[in-house]
């Protein structure tokens, strides 16, 4: 193992639903190389893995806990209904069985009702699982997460009072899981202005900042078609572009190679934690020298 000039860093960990299992990845090489994390700023699942990485402040104990979670009742009872029936775009558009297809029709007649599809205590319980009532103040490492308020169209920095409410609100996908009202603003997902919260660990914190991007890849081979076909690729489009805006403000990039996994397929957590830790394997000699 390289040994080093080790240095410490701030971390900005991005957001991307099952991609982000990648995160404890990277987390476990830094940690193995002697690689210190001064900071961490997280969006969506990166806030969840960087609220238990500056909790637990241990890559093996965190992963062991999201195995625990995975391999639960709870998850295969709850979690399962919930990234079926919220499949993204990608999978939509594939050939289904019946049974996803009637689950499909659930969605749309909810999201016509109602601000969301799901409410947010499917996000509550599933985050309780994972880290216990807990203050800012009470997390071994600083730390921060970040969601936006549908309201002004700003990002808002979450940094004090409880953790799992601010995780709530980093990782509430607009139309699936019902927005968090915190005072005036109502939040959604934070990869909604900050895909990575590169901005924000700047901002809020001194030193070297690694960004860590789990974004989906973009497709160069994209023929749309249908208008909801067309709606989705212009979207992918600014969302690339956006993030490697934000990306280039930071000091490194460590970039998994998670391709177009689905957001909702926790399935691949093995793959997902190998492609982190092989990509920041790649990093180290770069972050040490």
């Amino acid at each position: 193992m390289f040994r080093r000039k080790a240095r410490e860093f701030v971390l900005a960990l991005g957001g991307g639903g099952a991609r982000g299992l990648a995160h404890i990845g990277v987390l476990k090489i830094l940690q193995q190389e002697g690689i210190k994390v001064k900071a961490i700023a997280g969006t969506s699942m990166g806030a969840v893995v960087g609220a238990m990485f500056a909790y637990y402040n241990d890559a093996i104990e965190v992963e062991e806990i999201f195995r625990k979670f995975l391999s639960s009742k709870f998850h295969e009872n709850f979690g399962r209904t919930f990234f079926l029936l919220s499949e993204n775009p990608d999978t939509f558009l594939e050939p289904n069985k019946t049974m996803r297809r009637l689950g499909r029709g659930y969605v749309y007649l909810k999201a016509a009702s109602s601000s969301a599809v799901f409410s947010r205590d499917i996000l509550n319980d599933t985050l309780k699982c994972l880290l216990p009532d807990l203050h800012f103040s009470d997390l071994k490492l600083p730390f921060l997460c970040v969601a936006t308020d549908l309201v002004t169209g700003k990002e808002v920095v979450l940094r004090r009072g409880k953790v799992i409410p601010a995780l709530i609100a980093s990782s509430s996908i607009p139309g699936i899981v019902e927005p968090m009202r915190i005072g005036p603003s109502l939040l959604v997902d934070g990869s909604t202005t900050s895909t990575v919260p590169v901005t924000a660990a700047i901002a809020a914190f001194p030193g070297r900042v690694i960004a860590v991007d789990v974004s989906m890849d973009l497709k160069r081979d994209s023929k749309p078609e249908s208008a909801f076909e067309v709606a989705v690729r212009a979207g992918e489009i600014t969302n690339y572009y956006h993030t490697q805006m934000l990306l280039s403000q930071s000091d490194f990039l460590i970039r998994p190679a998670v391709g177009r996994t689905n957001w909702a397929n926790f399935d691949r957590l093995d793959e997902m934690i190998r492609a982190g830790e092989t990509a920041a394997r790649k990093s180290v000699l770069r972050l040490i020298s």
